[in-house]
C-alpha cells in the first residue's frame, strides 16, 4: 500500500513545495521598505548566525538553503539597493517604495513528514512578501457607500479641527459647482485638483485618514476618472455634473475592487505597522486622526460585515500583525506601553472578537539604538544613545513618558515627549548575519506558526 501511494505522490507537481503570502503594509513613516528589507536579510542569514540574534527562528535545525527569487507577475522589491543604504558608509534609511512591490525568499528544508520524505527528502517553501502603500487599505470601506454616503463622511471630515483651514480653497470652489447642471469636464478637473491638494496638504500636516488614497499619489490623474465629494441634493440626472461625479466614483470603486482581487487572492497573513511615536509627538490632531485610519483599516480586515466586501478574498485572511514601530526609539521599560497604546487605539471589542488571528507587538526592524542606564540624584534613569538624523556624534536622550493608554485632549498637554529620528547604526559590510533588530522574529513566529 506505501508503495501505491508513493507512487501516486510522485505524479503531483507540488508535494513537498508550498507556499506563503505575507503581505506587508503602514501608513506614512512605519517603516514597511526597511521591514521588508531587515526580514529578508534575516531568513537569509538566520541559520548560521548565532541563535540570540533571531532567537524565534522556527526553521533553525532543519533549513537547507535559502535564495531570494522575484514574484511572478510582481515589481521586485529592490532589496539590494535597500540593503546597500542600510551597511553604506554612512548608512542610511532607505528612500521609500512606492506602488506594489514583492520579494520571494525560498526556503529548502529536512521534509519532517515521513510520507513526503518517501518522495523528497528536501521540502520547498515560498515566502512571499508583498509590499504596498497602506493609504490604500484606507479606500476599502468605499467598497459599502454610495457616492452620496461617502460624500457627506468626506465633507464632515473636511469640516472638523485642522483640517476645516487646509480644506478652504477646496470648498470654496465646490460651493460654486451646480450639481444638476451640465457636465462641465474641465470645471471638475479644476475642483478635482483643489480636493487632492487639499489631501496632500493633510498628509504633510500629520494627518493618516485620507480618501481616495490613490489620489495623493497622483495615480487617478486622467481628465475622465477626477473626482471628489458633493454632498449637496442633486438629482444625478443623465449628463449632470452630479452625475459624471457618481459615474467616476462608481468607476474607481471596481479600480480598488480589482486591485484586492489581484493582490489578496491567496493573500492568508496579513502584517500592518503603524508609527505611534511620531503622532504622538504631532499632538492630539494627529493622533486621533492615525487612530481613525488604524481602526478603518482593522475594520476592513477583521468585520468585513458588509456583504459585499465579504466576497472580497481579503475575507479569507487567517492572522494579522498589528505593529508598533520605533520600539528603539523609546526606553525598553516602555516597550509594552506601545503594546497597550495601541490596543487601547484598536480597542477592545475588535480584539475580543479577533483574539486568535490578531497579534499586537512593538518592534524596531533595524535598531538604531543601545539603552544605557545613568544616575540622577542616586536614582538610575533609562537613557538611549544613538546618532541622531543629521548629527555625526552619539547623543543620549531620554524619550519622554510614553502612556500606555491613550490620553483624552485635556490631559495631552501633561505628557512631554522628546522622540527623536536617528541614524541606521554603523554596521559595514560583510554583514552575514540578521540586522540588529527588537522582535522581528517574534513577528515571522506569529505569522507562521
Amino acid at each position: 500500500m506505501d508503495a501505491i501511494i508513493g507512487k501516486a505522490l510522485q505524479r503531483l507537481p507540488f508535494v513537498g513545495h508550498s507556499s506563503q503570502r505575507l503581505a506587508v503594509t503602514g501608513l506614512q513613516r512605519a517603516g514597511k521598505t526597511v521591514f521588508v528589507t531587515s526580514l529578508a536579510h534575516a531568513l537569509l542569514h538566520a541559520k548560521d548566525a548565532a541563535a540570540d540574534a533571531f532567537p524565534f527562528f522556527p526553521w533553525r535545525g532543519q533549513l537547507q538553503s535559502v535564495t531570494l527569487e522575484a514574484i511572478p507577475g510582481i515589481a521586485p522589491f529592490p532589496y539590494a539597493a535597500r540593503l546597500a543604504e542600510l551597511l553604506g558608509e554612512p548608512p542610511r534609511w532607505p528612500e521609500r517604495t512606492t506602488g506594489l512591490s514583492g520579494l520571494r525568499v525560498r526556503l529548502r528544508y529536512r521534509a519532517k513528514s515521513m510520507l513526503i520524505r518517501r518522495i523528497t527528502p528536501v521540502a520547498t517553501l515560498d515566502l512571499d512578501l508583498i509590499d504596498y502603500p497602506g493609504e490604500w487599505l484606507l479606500d476599502l470601506p468605499m467598497l459599502s457607500l454610495s457616492y452620496r454616503e461617502w460624500s457627506m463622511r468626506a465633507e464632515e471630515l473636511a469640516l472638523s479641527g485642522r483640517r476645516a483651514a487646509l480644506s478652504a480653497t477646496w470648498r470654496a470652489q465646490v460651493e460654486g459647482l451646480d450639481p444638476d447642471g451640465q457636465e462641465d469636464r474641465f470645471a471638475i478637473a479644476r475642483i478635482s485638483g483643489a480636493y487632492s491638494d487639499y489631501l496632500c496638504r493633510c498628509q504633510a500636516e500629520g494627518f493618516y485618514y485620507l480618501q481616495p488614497a490613490r489620489f495623493i499619489a497622483g495615480s487617478a490623474a486622467q481628465l475622465d476618472s477626477q473626482f471628489f465629494p458633493l454632498g449637496r441634493d442633486g438629482s444625478f440626472r443623465s449628463g449632470s455634473n452630479a452625475a459624471a461625479l457618481r459615474r467616476r466614483y462608481e468607476a474607481y470603486q471596481r479600480c480598488v475592487r480589482r486591485f484586492y482581487n489581484e493582490v489578496f487572492g491567496r493573500l492568508r497573513r496579513q502584517v500592518v505597522l503603524v508609527d505611534l511615536l511620531t503622532a504622538l509627538q504631532q499632538g492630539h490632531d494627529s493622533f486621533a486622526d492615525l487612530a481613525l485610519a488604524v481602526r478603518a483599516i482593522a475594520d476592513a480586515f477583521e468585520e468585513l460585515k458588509n456583504p459585499l466586501l465579504k466576497l472580497l478574498p481579503l475575507g479569507r485572511l487567517d492572522r494579522l500583525a498589528l505593529v508598533a514601530t520605533k520600539a528603539d526609539h523609546v526606553t525598553a521599560g516602555q516597550v509594552n506601553n506601545l503594546v497597550g497604546l495601541l490596543r487601547d487605539m484598536i480597542g477592545e471589542p475588535m480584539l475580543m472578537v479577533s483574539a486568535r488571528q490578531s497579534g499586537l507587538m512593538a518592534i524596531a526592524s533595524v535598531r538604531a539604538t543601545t539603552q544605557v542606564i545613568r544616575k540622577w540624584q542616586d536614582q538610575p534613569l533609562e537613557f538611549l544613545r544613538g546618532i541622531p538624523l543629521g548629527r555625526a556624534e552619539p547623543v543620549e536622550v531620554r524619550p519622554g513618558e510614553i502612556p500606555g493608554q491613550v490620553p483624552d485632549s485635556a490631559n495631552w498637554a501633561a505628557f512631554e515627549f522628546n522622540i527623536r529620528d536617528f541614524d541606521p547604526p554603523h554596521l559595514g559590510l560583510p554583514y552575514n548575519r540578521p540586522l540588529p533588530h527588537i522582535n522581528l522574529d517574534k513577528v515571522l513566529q506569529f505569522l507562521i506558526a
